[in-house]
C-alpha cells in the first residue's frame, strides 16, 4: 500500500508561520526566454493564489569569456521592468509577490570561463543566506521589497518547465509544515534523522509538452492529469519512509541550510539533488503531481542524461567512508547505508 505522509488542512490559506517562495533558477538568454519565464511565473501565480506565497526568478547569465557581454544590460532591463510590471499589477498590501534575483558573472579559475558561481547549487546556497540575512553581494540586482523574505520558511524550487497545478503549493507547505514531518537535525550524525527537510512530489509530462515533437510523444509516457490514481507506490518511500529528490519540490530553508552548508567542495559537484535529498532527507509526495515538457529532439534528451550521468559519477565518492569537504579537506560520511545504496 503507497505510504502516503500527513497533511494539514490549509483549505483556509498558507498561514504567515509558513510563509513560502517559489522560485525558478534559470537563465536570462534572450528577450523571448523573459518573456516566457515572466509569463510562466505569472501562470503558476494564478494557480496558486495565496497572501504568504511569493513567486520568484533565480536568475544568471550564460557562460561568457568575458565578465559581461553588450546584451546583458538591455536583458536584465527587461526583466527588471517586467517583475515590477506583475508587482503593480497584482498589488499586495502586505509586501511584493514578485522578485528577481539575479547574480553576476563570477570567474572559474577551473573552467577558466566567467559563470554564476555553482550553478544551479550556488543560486539556491545565496538565495538561502538571502532569506537568512545574509549580504546581498552576491545579487546584481534584487527587484522586489526585500523585507518580507525573512519570514520565509519554506521554498518551493521548480525547473523553467515545471508547471505548479491549482492549489499545489498549498498542499506541499501543508505538508511539510505538519508536525510528524517536520525536519529534526541530528548533531551526531550530522543530517537529518527525522522528519523531512525537502519533499518531492510526483513528477509526469503535461499533455502539450508530448506535441511538442514526434520524439516526444513516442517517448513521454503517460502525459496529463491522471483523475484516477493519486497515490502510487514507491519502495523506498513505503518500506523506509525516506523517497530521493530530483530538483523539484519543497524544502524547509533552515533545515536544508543546517544539513547542507560547507558540505560540497567547489567545482565538483554537477548533479546535486540526489545527495542534498540524502543529507535533509527527502520524503516522496506520491499524491501530489507536478507536470513539465518532455525533451522535444533526440539530442536534447541525449545531453540531459548525458549531464545526469556525468553527476552521478561526481557523487560515486559518497560510497566511501570518507568524502570531500570544502577545500582539500576530507569528512567523515554521514550518509545512511539507505543514502548509499540509492547513490549505487
Amino acid at each position: 500500500m503507497p505510504h502516503v505522509l500527513p497533511r494539514m488542512d490549509l483549505s483556509g490559506g498558507i498561514p504567515p508561520e509558513a510563509r513560502a517562495l517559489v522560485v525558478i533558477p534559470t537563465m536570462l538568454t534572450s528577450a523571448h526566454s523573459i518573456e516566457a519565464l515572466v509569463e510562466g511565473l505569472e501562470v503558476r501565480f494564478l494557480a496558486n493564489r495565496e497572501e504568504h506565497l511569493h513567486f520568484g526568478l533565480l536568475t544568471d547569465f550564460q557562460d561568457a569569456r568575458q565578465e559581461t557581454l553588450p546584451e546583458d544590460a538591455s536583458l536584465l532591463r527587461l526583466a527588471q521592468e517586467r517583475i515590477a510590471t506583475l508587482n503593480e499589477k497584482y498589488p499586495s498590501a502586505r509586501g511584493n509577490t514578485f522578485f528577481l534575483f539575479h547574480r553576476p558573472r563570477r570567474w572559474n579559475p577551473r573552467e577558466r570561463i566567467w559563470m554564476g558561481y555553482e550553478r544551479k547549487r550556488g543560486k539556491l546556497a545565496e538565495l538561502n543566506s538571502l532569506l537568512r540575512g545574509g549580504a546581498r553581494d552576491r545579487f546584481s540586482l534584487v527587484v522586489g521589497e526585500t523585507a518580507v523574505l525573512s519570514n520565509v520558511k519554506y521554498v518551493i524550487t521548480l525547473d523553467t518547465d515545471t508547471q505548479l497545478p491549482r492549489d499545489a503549493a498549498r498542499q506541499l507547505v501543508g505538508t511539510i509544515a505538519h508536525p510528524l514531518n517536520r525536519p529534526r537535525y541530528d548533531e551526531d550524525r550530522q543530517r537529518v534523522s527525522e522528519g523531512y527537510g525537502i519533499l518531492q512530489p510526483r513528477v509526469a509530462v503535461s499533455l502539450p509538452g508530448t506535441n511538442r515533437s514526434r520524439y516526444a510523444r513516442l517517448y513521454g509516457s503517460e502525459p496529463g492529469i491522471d483523475p484516477y490514481t493519486r497515490a502510487v507506490s514507491d519502495v523506498y518511500q513505503d518500506l523506509f519512509h525516506e523517497g530521493s529528490f530530483i530538483g523539484k519540490g519543497i524544502y524547509d530553508v533552515d533545515a536544508f541550510e543546517r544539513a547542507l552548508h560547507g558540505r560540497f567542495p567547489e567545482n565538483r559537484i554537477l548533479s546535486h539533488d540526489l545527495v542534498e535529498g540524502c543529507y535533509a532527507r527527502a520524503g516522496l509526495l506520491s499524491d501530489v503531481q507536478l507536470y513539465e515538457e518532455y525533451a522535444a529532439r533526440y539530442s536534447a534528451d541525449v545531453s540531459r542524461r548525458q549531464r545526469w550521468i556525468r553527476g552521478d559519477w561526481q557523487i560515486a565518492r559518497w560510497l566511501l567512508p570518507g568524502v570531500p569537504g570544502p577545500g582539500t579537506r576530507r569528512q567523515q560520511n554521514p550518509l545512511s547505508a539507505l543514502s548509499r545504496w540509492k547513490i549505487q
